[in-house]
């Protein structure tokens, strides 16, 4: 029975939640030396006037609605007396890219910072990865990610499961993105799919989005160049905004469609169930078919969490609430 498994940032939350608390690694990012004190201060002019940084999503929605609003004026040509846009202005959009290149890359480097692993990089469990790369291959499923780290991505890469000629396709193919490197032959294997992006993910002058090697993430090279466009870190209201600006991304939002209509289960695991716009997805798409959810008992108890499932996806899940998500094998 095909399957499709969608991961939320529980994965890393579970595993080491001081280096992938959200707002943590937005604070972190911003106090690295990546952002210059201009692209600071772009960014901090858009900011509510109590924020001294950004660091939760929900304070971000009116910069995504002026990065809009710039590149808009970036795509009309300058005319005699100069440019739409002042030199601040034409570098605002990249600025906000930097900043949210800047916080998925963190997630993505992630290491321990305490305990008796402090300071190797953070990696999932080896009998709980293994346990659902059988799933996987068993059933041909496909797998979504919300995160921005490679904790699945990279693991199932090392097992052989995902990449060029693999079960998995990510739309990859000598590191360049076309929406037909997802084609399957005869519909068999799945889909690796990063809901809302990947910091190897970039643009080329001219040329198809591309796909860095992680190694280049840990070289200091200063400010790598068009990063950030296929990243979704804004307020919920403007999500659909970024997606549907990426090629990549609103590449991997169709194809989620599809993964929905000819899965025969959903599987939902560590996500917190706030992005209205995946809920309504699946409540469109989810007819009949079994919805699981897997989430920490933290988040609250079934009598809680049940009819809060049941009202964002459109009708009743089979809830599985777990002290710790990474024992979980029962896919």
């Amino acid at each position: 029975m095909r399957k499709l498994f969608i991961f939320g940032n529980g994965l890393g939350m579970a595993l080491a939640p001081d280096a992938y608390n959200l707002n943590s690694v937005m604070t972190s990012a911003w106090d690295n030396e990546y952002l210059t004190e201009t692209q600071k201060k772009l960014i901090l002019a858009c900011l509510p006037d109590d924020v001294g940084k950004p660091t939760s999503e929900e304070q971000l929605a009116k910069l995504q609605e002026i990065v809009g609003a710039c590149e808009v004026l970036l795509g009309i040509r300058p005319v005699a007396f100069g440019h739409w846009l002042s030199p601040h202005g034409q570098e605002f959009p990249n600025a906000v890219h930097q900043f949210a290149f800047e916080v998925a890359k963190q997630m993505f480097l992630a290491r321990h910072k305490q305990g008796s692993q402090v300071g190797e990089p953070c990696r999932l469990p080896t009998d709980f990865v293994q346990s659902l790369i059988n799933k996987v291959e068993e059933t041909q499923s496909h797998v979504a990610t919300l995160n921005y780290d490679g904790l699945l991505s990279s693991a199932f890469e090392t097992a052989g499961v995902l990449g060029e000629g693999k079960m998995l396709r990510d739309g990859f193919i000598d590191q360049k993105f076309d929406t037909r490197n997802l084609f399957r032959h005869r519909e068999e294997g799945g889909w690796y799919l990063h809901l809302h992006g990947c910091p190897l993910f970039v643009d080329r002058e001219k040329s198809k989005p591309s796909k860095l090697a992680a190694s280049s993430l840990t070289k200091n090279l200063g400010q790598l160049k068009h990063v950030g466009r296929h990243i979704v870190l804004t307020h919920v209201t403007h999500k659909r905004t970024i997606i549907a600006g990426s090629e990549i991304l609103s590449t991997y939002w169709e194809f989620l469609k599809r993964a929905l209509d000819e899965s025969q289960e959903i599987v939902i695991f560590g996500y917190s169930g706030n992005d209205t716009h995946l809920n309504q997805l699946i409540a469109q798409k989810r007819g009949d078919k079994p919805v699981r959810v897997v989430e920490w008992l933290g988040a609250g108890y079934e009598d809680l969490r049940g009819p809060f499932w049941a009202a964002q996806l459109g009708g009743p899940v089979n809830l599985t609430l777990k002290e710790d998500v990474l024992t979980f094998a029962d896919w």
